[in-house]
C-alpha cells in the first residue's frame, strides 16, 4: 500500500542538550562562578578544601568555552550593576561626558581580554586543597590584562569568608601587586608596617580607567564601611598597620590620579569621606579609636601616631581641597578649565569645605601641635 508522503511525521533533528563535562569540569565551572560572586561560598566550601589526585592533565574545549562565556558575561554584568548604568560625568579627552558606560567610553576601551590566569587560578583551586596543597600556586608569572586584575579582585573578596584560605593566597603577585585589591581592602595587606605598594599610574587610562568609573559606588562603600567599622577594632597593633596601608594607598593613588590629571576618578575618596563626616553631628576621634583596649603602646608618641593614622580618609580631605583650591585658580581660557570645573561641581555638591573643616578639628583635637 502506497503512503503518502504528506502523512509521513517531518524528521527534526533531536533538541542539543546542555554540554557535556567531566566532574572535575563541572566542579571548575561552580568555583568560578563562585570567585566571580555569583555562588555563595557555603555552596562551595566543600569543593574548595577537597583534593583531586590525581587532577585532569588538560581541559575539555567545551569546558573553556564556558569558562570563558561565564568570565567576560560576568564581569561585564558585575561591572554594570557596580555602577556602569548610572548616567554620570567623568572625564574623556580632558572634558566632561556624560552618560552611561557604554555610552561615554569608546569600545576598544572597554573590551575585556583574559588571559591564562584566572583559569589556571580555577584549575588549581579545584584541584587542591589551598591550606595545604601539595602544587603550589605562585600566582601571576608575567603582565595581567586588566581584566584579570579585576578578576582577582572578585576573587580574593570571594575568599574572603573562608578566613584559613584567604590569608593564604593574599600574599601572591596576583592579588598583593594588584591596584583593584588594594583599593577595594587594603587592610588585607597591613600584616607588618613594610608595605609594597603596586603601580596605580595604569588606572588612570585604558580598560582599567573604564572599570574604575564603573566601580565608583562600590569603592565608596568599601571605605564607609571600613571607617564604620574601626570602632570595633580591639588591638592597637591591628589599628596601626590598617591605618598605615590605608595611608598608604590613598596617598600614592591620589598622587596618581593628579598626575594624569583625572581627579574625577577620584570621586569615592570624596564621596566616602564626606559621607562619614557628615550629618549635624560633630564626630571625636573616639569614633575610629573607641574600641581600642588596654592602654596601647608604650611609648606616647606611638600611641598618638595609631590613634592619628586611623583617620587615614579624613585626612586625604586636605588633598582633596588643595584640588579645589587650584581648579578655582584656573581661568576660563586655560586648557584645564572644563576639567576643573567638574571637580568643583563634585566638591561643592559633596559640600566639601564643611568636611575638610570638620577634618581638620578631628586632627587638632589628636596632635594640636602638629595641625
Amino acid at each position: 500500500m502506497a503512503t503518502d508522503d504528506r502523512d509521513t511525521p517531518e524528521e527534526r533533528p533531536e533538541p542539543a542538550g546542555p554540554p557535556a563535562v567531566s566532574r572535575f569540569e563541572y566542579n571548575l565551572l561552580r568555583l568560578l562562578r563562585f570567585l566571580l560572586g555569583r555562588v555563595p561560598a557555603e555552596q562551595v566550601q566543600t569543593l574548595v578544601y577537597q583534593r583531586v589526585t590525581p587532577p585532569p592533565p588538560c581541559l575539555s574545549r567545551t569546558c573553556v568555552g564556558l569558562a570563558q562565556d561565564t568570565l567576560s558575561k560576568a564581569v561585564v554584568l558585575s561591572l554594570v550593576r557596580s555602577g556602569g548604568w548610572r548616567r554620570e560625568k567623568f572625564l574623556r579627552g580632558g572634558q566632561p561626558t556624560g552618560g552611561r558606560v557604554w555610552e561615554r567610553v569608546p569600545l576598544d576601551e572597554r573590551t575585556l581580554a583574559f588571559g591564562r590566569q584566572p583559569l589556571a587560578f580555577a584549575f588549581w583551586l579545584t584541584a587542591e586543597k589551598p591550606t595545604d596543597a601539595k602544587e603550589v600556586w605562585e600566582g601571576a608569572d608575567g603582565a595581567l590584562s586588566a581584566a584579570d586584575e579585576l578578576f582577582f579582585a572578585y576573587a580574593l573578596d570571594a575568599l574572603r569568608p573562608l578566613h584559613d584560605v584567604h590569608p593564604t593566597l593574599v600574599r601572591k603577585a596576583a592579588f598583593e601587586r594588584n591596584p583593584f585589591c588594594w583599593l577595594l581592602s587594603p587592610g588585607d595587606f597591613c600584616e607588618t608596617d613594610t608595605l609594597e605598594l603596586p603601580d596605580f599610574a595604569p588606572l588612570f587610562a585604558g580598560e582599567r580607567a573604564a572599570m574604575l568609573e564603573c566601580l565608583q559606588p562600590v569603592l565608596a562603600q568599601r571605605w564607609v564601611r571600613s571607617e564604620r567599622g574601626k570602632g570595633q577594632i580591639a588591638d592597637w597593633r591591628r589599628m596601626r598597620h590598617q591605618g598605615h596601608a590605608e595611608q598608604a594607598t590613598l596617598s600614592a593613588f591620589l598622587k596618581a590620579a593628579d598626575a594624569s590629571r583625572r581627579q574625577d576618578l577620584a570621586r569615592f575618596v570624596l564621596k566616602a569621606a564626606t559621607t562619614v563626616l557628615g550629618g549635624s553631628a560633630e564626630l571625636t576621634p573616639n569614633y575610629w579609636t573607641g574600641g581600642l583596649q588596654g592602654s596601647g603602646p608604650q611609648r606616647l608618641a606611638d600611641r598618638l601616631e595609631t590613634q592619628r593614622i586611623a583617620l587615614a580618609l579624613p585626612r586625604q580631605l586636605a588633598q582633596l581641597q588643595e584640588w579645589d583650591r587650584a581648579a578655582r585658580r584656573v581661568g576660563y581660557f586655560d586648557d584645564d578649565y572644563a576639567a576643573s570645573q567638574l571637580w568643583k561641581a563634585d566638591w561643592e555638591a559633596a559640600r566639601g569645605d564643611e568636611a575638610a573643616a570638620k577634618a581638620r578639628r578631628l586632627m587638632e583635637q589628636l596632635d594640636p601641635l602638629r595641625v
